[in-house]
């Protein structure tokens, strides 16, 4: 049974030059239960930019997430595995590996929470950790469709240079 809900993301990525943090509220759905379900969303990154996205968890500890649109990827979120990516961007294409420390599904027919923390990587170096919540609120009675969502920069630390 398909049941449309309130989506936020909260995205918190850690690079060697900071930490930033983003939230988005959306409108999707939620389809399963409490071990294996995908949610469905769209995110509209900034005014040019937006992805549609589904994610997969099966047995609450492996996610998959596939986005089109002005990103295109399929990532594989696997607690204590590294999977590798395809990722694709409107600035060009990148091999990722995505190693993940921890997945923890509390998500149930009544909402929850999908908190993830791994790392990512290219051509084997560390890039960035992120950790990722993504929240479903209770049904909600409206319909997926033309529901208007963003992305919000809730804070951004940046190292100061040396003097």
């Amino acid at each position: 049974m398909i049941q449309n809900r309130i989506i936020t993301i909260t995205d918190i990525s850690r690079t060697p030059d900071g930490e930033e943090a983003s939230k988005v509220i959306t409108k999707g759905c939620m389809v399963g239960g409490p071990q294996d379900y995908t949610l469905h969303f769209s995110e509209m990154l900034d005014d040019e930019y937006t992805c549609d996205t589904r994610m997969h968890v099966k047995n609450r500890c492996c996610v998959s997430i596939v986005r089109t649109g002005a990103y295109n990827s399929e990532m594989i979120i696997e607690e204590g595995r590294r999977h590798n990516s395809h990722y694709v961007t409107p600035y060009g294409e990148f091999m990722i590996g995505i190693f993940a420390k921890s997945v923890e599904s509390n998500i149930s027919t009544g909402g929850g929470k999908l908190k993830m923390n791994y790392t990512i990587d290219f051509f084997g170096g560390l890039t960035a950790e992120k950790m990722l919540t993504i929240e479903v609120s209770a049904k909600t009675d409206s319909p997926n469709g033309k529901e208007k969502s963003g992305r919000k920069l809730v804070a951004k630390q940046v190292p100061q240079e040396e003097q």
